[in-house]
């Protein structure tokens, strides 16, 4: 188990780097701005000693914007292209504090271009020293054989995304050693790969023996008191517990306590795009990014409409009723990639691989996501915004809504273009559940950010709908 004296250490390295990669984005800052082909219209150039002292405030902006945005912690399980948007974000508020204070000293007057050279070299060297940081960790973790080693309380569909896990982040230095299950007869099997040590009810015997660091309970017919005496038990053997918070899978971190009286009462945050600000910004976002991708695409559009009006005589286009945000109907738009009244015979059907209905160039578009293109104008007309949850159609809807918990709430929220649960591979004829659990998750952690990750993932997925 990884001690909490080398979990100090480990945030200590991580802030002695990023106080070196702070210190040379201002060096390289300030010999870009003085002494490269820049011009500079005075004949006496700043000395360096100038911006130096500036290091003591600088380093506490940037620890402090570091700190907000949870950098220093040490269990962090999240990617590192989530990391490297999180130190982004850090890295932009330091810039605009301490821009906004160089308009209140007047002692000396600092180049503005300087702190923009600083964030972009900054990030460079902090974002190196990061990466080498984490390197140097993982390899001292497997050397050492430093784990955390995890009993998975549960043998169920969590249990399985968490294991997956794992496997696929072994830098995180977490492995789980084994799982308990309900069924007796399961005992000295495997589960996705892990053997099964014993049932649920053998629990506390597990605990007492120490066979773990931190125990994880999947398993969702525990009663509360047996909850909490696990809590106790875990406390009295200095492992950490852990409990999956979600109900069916679809309740993530988006919880807000609140009290009335003593009585404290859980409830649902107000979303980030319930800010009207919020939604003006996405809305100016979509709309320039739009502009910009119709006006790039425009040779593409003439010759898709070509092509497709001259493989069988039918229209280019194919509307199709979606349901968007507030459950307000809309028509969205697509190049036409199957026959024409493909769905007379069978009625709304989902798109199936090697689907006959599809016409020999509509195979193309959908490999090459062309077929959305025209969706830009959903988007500039405001039925649609560029990422979000992606639209289904009313007669599904109603097959999904009583069988899915929560799955309406995806249309607090104008549907996207693309979306995070696109991004992650489920597109087409792929598991609701799991779409709906991403759907939410980008809704309940929404930033402009964000989007613009999802979008350049959506150039490199090549995750495609039939």
């Amino acid at each position: 188990m990884v001690s909490r004296k080398h979990d100090s250490h480990l945030v200590l390295l991580n802030v002695l780097g990023d106080i070196i990669g702070i210190s040379l984005g201002l060096l390289v800052a300030y010999l870009f701005r003085f002494h490269s082909f820049l011009p500079y219209d005075i004949v006496h150039k700043p000395d360096f000693h100038a911006y130096e002292k500036t290091l003591f405030l600088v380093t506490p902006v940037y620890l402090i914007c570091f700190r907000v945005y949870g950098l220093y912690q040490t269990a962090r399980h999240i990617r590192r292209i989530e990391e490297i948007f999180l130190a982004t974000k850090a890295i932009t508020l330091a810039i605009v504090i301490l821009t906004a204070m160089t308009f209140f000293y007047r002692g000396f007057s600092y180049s503005r271009l300087v702190l923009m050279f600083l964030w972009a070299f900054s990030f460079l060297f902090i974002g190196a020293i990061r990466y080498l940081l984490i390197q140097f960790e993982y390899a001292r973790k497997r050397r050492q054989k430093q784990l955390t080693r995890i009993l998975v309380v549960g043998a169920n569909r969590n249990a399985r995304n968490i294991i997956r896990w794992a496997r696929s982040n072994p830098h995180y230095g977490v492995v789980v050693t084994g799982v308990l299950s309900r069924q007796p007869s399961s005992i000295a099997q495997h589960f996705v790969g892990v053997p099964i040590l014993g049932t649920v009810d053998q629990c506390e015997d597990f605990i007492q023996r120490g066979m773990a660091d931190q125990i994880v309970l999947l398993d969702t017919d525990f009663s509360r008191e047996r909850i909490t005496d696990l809590v106790i038990a875990c406390e009295d053997k200095m492992l950490d517990f852990k409990i999956g918070a979600d109900f069916f899978g679809l309740l993530s971190r988006n919880v807000n306590v609140e009290y009335i009286s003593t009585v404290p009462l859980l409830g649902f945050r107000a979303l980030p795009l319930d800010d009207p600000w919020n939604r003006f910004m996405k809305r100016l976002f979509d709309l320039a990014v739009s502009f910009l991708i119709v006006f790039l695409t425009f040779p593409i559009w003439g010759l898709v409409s070509l092509l497709v009006k001259m493989e069988d005589g039918g229209p280019v286009f194919y509307a199709q009723e979606r349901m968007g945000r507030d459950q307000k109907l809309f028509k969205v738009l697509k190049f036409r990639t199957m026959q024409v009244n493909a769905e007379k015979e069978t009625g709304p059907v989902w798109a199936k691989q090697n689907d006959a209905r599809r016409t020999r160039l509509g195979q193309f578009l959908r490999r090459w996501n062309i077929d959305e293109l025209p969706q830009l104008f959903n988007v500039l007309r405001g039925d649609m915004t560029l990422v979000g949850p992606r639209p289904e159609r009313p007669h599904f809807i109603e097959q999904f809504r009583g069988a899915i918990p929560r799955y309406m709430t995806r249309h607090k929220m104008k549907a996207g273009l693309t979306g995070w649960a696109q991004v992650n591979g489920f597109r087409g004829n792929t598991s609701i559940v799991e779409r709906t659990k991403y759907d939410l998750y980008y809704m309940e952690n929404w930033s402009l950010l964000f989007d613009i990750e999802i979008l350049i993932m959506t150039f490199f997925a090549f995750k495609n709908a039939y």
